[in-house]
């Protein structure tokens, strides 16, 4: 009896694997199946929405290594491990529909400003025209935040856990300041501490993984800093760190959403694993940026305008 019992239960356990390698194998095939067209949405919002996150990732790697204060390193964490995995996310979609990571046309030439999905008709992203963005836009309080009531970044409730496929909270007892190996590949190493957070950029060098344009002063979309904003925050430390990046993160949270936006509406974007990651995406920036808000507002700093 205990042979045949032991029999049935690994036959039990060889069925459940199956199907969940079948069920793979299945989601697999049909986003294989589905492949969407070189110029569609789903495409473009891939590859542009890959470029802006290796920024954000970037950006979070540089406040884990200079900054100081607590909260503002466990946002950057944060962001650093849920953007990433949205990153594997749709590099796995490109894959599998065999285009390139790489956007070959202008940025968010994939917006039809016709179409819906956009909160925004003055941004002429295609013709790469980004209009002033008004902060007032988004209402951040709406986002769920009030005054960082439900996402205490001491404590690590960061908003992440409907985020499809996201890492989870992490509690207080981490400890970022002894994270080695935080820099993205290519990020050359700071200089030494540099101007206060105020005033007009310095010249630099673009940032690594060709997430900036090559000029220092125009962004390759709304919201993304320049690579003369990306050299500067590598030259600053500690609070001045701390403040510039809730500035430039703020900023590039605002510039992405009108790319998710259109995204997750069903009459821009026909796969629904894509429009699922754009809301899920949406739903996460929108918490953050009020939060980002607050945290800014606490340190006696103004968000920057869109660029």
């Amino acid at each position: 009896m205990l042979i045949a019992l032991a029999g049935v239960i690994l036959l039990l356990l060889g069925v459940g694997v199956g199907l969940v390698i079948a069920a793979s194998y299945s989601d697999d095939d049909a986003a294989a199946n589905d492949r969407p067209a070189a110029d569609s949405a789903a495409v473009g919002f891939a590859q542009d929405m890959i470029r802006h996150h290796e920024q954000g990732v970037e950006m979070a790697a540089i406040e884990l290594t200079n900054g100081t204060d607590p909260q503002v390193r466990s946002m950057a964490f944060d962001i650093l491990t849920t953007q990433s995995n949205e990153i594997g996310q749709m590099q796995s979609w490109l894959s599998r529909w065999g285009y390139p990571v790489i956007n070959p046309d202008s940025p968010m030439a994939w917006m039809s400003m016709s179409g819906g999905g956009t909160s925004g008709d003055d941004h002429d992203h295609a013709d790469g025209n980004h209009a002033g963005h008004d902060h007032g836009t988004h209402d951040h309080g709406a986002a769920g935040h009030d005054e960082a009531d439900d996402h205490d970044h001491g404590t690590g409730d960061h908003g992440t856990g409907d985020q499809q496929g996201a890492s989870g909270g992490h509690g207080a007892s981490d400890d970022h300041a002894d994270m080695p190996g935080m820099s993205m590949p290519g990020m050359g190493e700071p200089s030494a501490p540099g101007a206060p957070t105020a005033g007009a950029p310095t010249a630099g060098a673009p940032t690594a993984g060709g997430s900036t344009s090559g000029s220092a002063d125009e962004p390759p979309m709304p919201g993304m800093a320049t690579a003369a904003e990306m050299d500067r925050l590598r030259t600053l430390r500690g609070r001045d760190a701390d403040v510039d990046f809730l500035q430039l993160m703020l900023r590039h949270h605002e510039g992405g959403l009108h790319m998710m936006e259109y995204a997750a509406n069903p009459a821009n974007v026909t796969e629904p694993y894509v429009r699922d990651l754009a809301s899920a995406m949406l739903r996460t920036q929108n918490k953050e940026i009020g939060i980002i808000t607050a945290m800014l507002a606490e340190r006696g700093a103004q968000p920057l305008p869109m660029n």
